[in-house]
């Protein structure tokens, strides 16, 4: 079994660096971000620039200002959508992913903890790990420093403190540790006055105390900062992990409303390829996919024009999970060929339904069955042509009228084992279209012989009749007695017969299997 192996992430003020990706032009200047209402503003993050200038935590903005550098109010929808992208990026390297901490009002940083354990082999050693993901967020463009360890608390105090990426070999957690301040322990106000006026100022320090003196003056809070010091505490891993059959979403508004087709399924093919990958992360398929399209319309009210924005939604539902984007983007477009918007998009929104996907494996000898893909794009273009009320499934109506069904849509079920196709064997009732006019002879008004293609042929036994009638609100109405007869003949045959009593016939409208 591979020994546990940590890596940490951590974005330092990650609030102002959230606000430099919707400004670039920020991106060389001192940056301030205020947190709070007017006028109790403080500042709660800055960029590099700024704390070089002597920018502090919780100054207000009088004081900010003075400084001579920007000054903005934190985004909190932003600093959400620009974390949700580092973490897209860390899944790529583990599914096993504990927030420590996350953009909020207390911190204004985002540190994440991976499980990486027996990743060797795959990407690399314990360093290499440390800067692939580092290089891929710094892609992104953030800055971060990430740390590998062993020790999952030594990780996290390792990326808080040491710039870039690193790597702590087994036993050297206390001498890597050792230089660092003891601001990477985010001590309490209590704890830090206490250290201070011990005249405490790094880990190696906290680290070399005598342990029971230190519990003795501080508590197990005091032997806790210090275990932490030294690379010994014993972090559980509590990962933040979805469940497997969450729905996964894309969304993305445009910079113009777009009215044609053909640019929105450009735009809808990549965030289909987002969301198969995010499925095939956790090996499953998509097995239904809900498109918004976000309208823009005029609605005239009280005699002004307001903005109304109308959600156009429609859902594909292939027979079976489908991994192939081209297949899915095919249907999606066929349903929007059939049922278009009714106005310019101006933003677009993908939800997929993940599901295990089914594998069917062939008989050596037998027959290759068509894709399941292939087979549900052409009853999507069938849809379009006929219309979508005519192309699916019978399926019958709770009903007595003849010929009663509806038409139902199309789904794939599994194989069924030889028992389950024996035990669902019944007799079949082939219906004769058009029914054939016959001949009967009756006794106690029951019939005893049939006359059918010029032969006499006598009824053995018989059951009936089975009155049916209703819908006499509608028209055409239906009302007729129907009987069950068997044969006298070898091989035996049993038939349906039907009488309408209104016009005296007889009809054969079925044979039995």
């Amino acid at each position: 079994m591979p020994s546990q192996l940590y890596l940490c992430l951590h974005l330092r003020d990650f609030a102002a660096q959230a606000l430099t990706r919707v400004h670039p032009e920020l991106d060389m200047l001192a940056l301030g971000v205020l947190s709070g209402e007017p006028p109790l503003e403080r500042v709660f993050a800055m960029n590099r620039q700024a704390r070089e200038q002597g920018l502090a935590e919780g100054m207000s903005r009088v004081q900010a200002e003075s400084f001579g550098l920007a000054v903005l109010r934190r985004d909190r929808g932003q600093e959400d959508a620009a974390f949700m992208e580092v973490l897209k990026c860390a899944e790529d390297f583990s599914p096993r992913i504990e927030r420590i901490a996350l953009p909020r009002e207390e911190s204004c940083g985002a540190t994440l903890m991976l499980d990486v354990s027996g990743s060797e082999r795959l990407l690399g050693s314990v360093r290499q790990i440390a800067r692939l993901l580092r290089n891929a967020i710094s892609a992104k463009g953030y800055d971060a420093s990430a740390a590998a360890s062993h020790n999952a608390c030594a990780a996290l105090l390792a990326a808080r403190g040491i710039e870039g990426a690193s790597a702590i070999t087994r036993g050297e957690e206390a001498h890597t540790l050792a230089p660092l301040p003891l601001a990477v322990l985010e001590p309490d106000d209590a704890q830090a006055e206490t250290l201070a006026a011990w005249g405490i100022r790094t880990l190696g320090e906290l680290a070399a105390l005598p342990t029971k003196s230190l519990a003795a003056r501080m508590g197990q809070g005091g032997r806790q900062l210090q275990a932490q010091a030294r690379g010994e505490y014993a972090h559980l891993l509590v990962p933040s992990e979805e469940p497997a059959d969450a729905a996964l979403c894309e969304s993305m508004e445009l910079e113009h409303p777009v009215e044609l087709l053909e640019p929105l399924l450009f735009l809808l093919s990549q965030m289909l390829e987002a969301v198969l990958q995010r499925a095939a992360r956790r090996s499953l398929a998509l097995a239904s996919v809900e498109t918004t399209l976000v309208l823009e319309r005029n609605v005239l009210r009280l005699n002004r024009v307001d903005d109304a924005h109308i959600e156009h939604r429609r859902t594909v539902r292939p027979a079976l999970p489908e991994r192939d984007r081209q297949t899915l983007l095919k249907l999606i477009q066929l349903d929007l060929e059939l049922h278009p918007p009714e106005g310019a998009v101006i933003a677009l929104r993908v939800v997929a339904h993940p599901a295990r996907a089914q594998g069917a494996q062939q008989g050596l000898f037998a027959a290759q069955a068509p894709e399941a893909g292939r087979l549900e794009i052409l009853l999507a273009r069938l849809r379009k042509l006929v219309g979508e009320e005519r192309v699916g499934v019978a399926e019958l109506v709770d009903t007595h009228a003849a010929e009663g069904f509806r038409v139902g849509g199309f789904e794939m079920g599994g194989r069924q084992s030889a028992t389950e196709r024996r035990e669902a064997t019944a007799t079949a009732l082939r219906m004769v279209r058009p029914p054939r006019a016959i001949g009967i002879e009756l006794r106690d008004d029951a019939p005893t012989a049939m006359h059918y293609e010029g032969r006499r042929l006598r009824l053995q036994v018989g059951s009936g009749p089975w009155r049916t009638s209703g819908a006499w609100w509608t028209h055409p109405t239906w009302c007729r007695e129907e009987w069950d007869v068997a044969l006298q003949e070898e091989p035996q045959r049993c038939l349906r017969l039907a009488h309408d009593p209104g016009a005296g016939c007889w009809y054969l409208i079925g044979i039995y299997d």
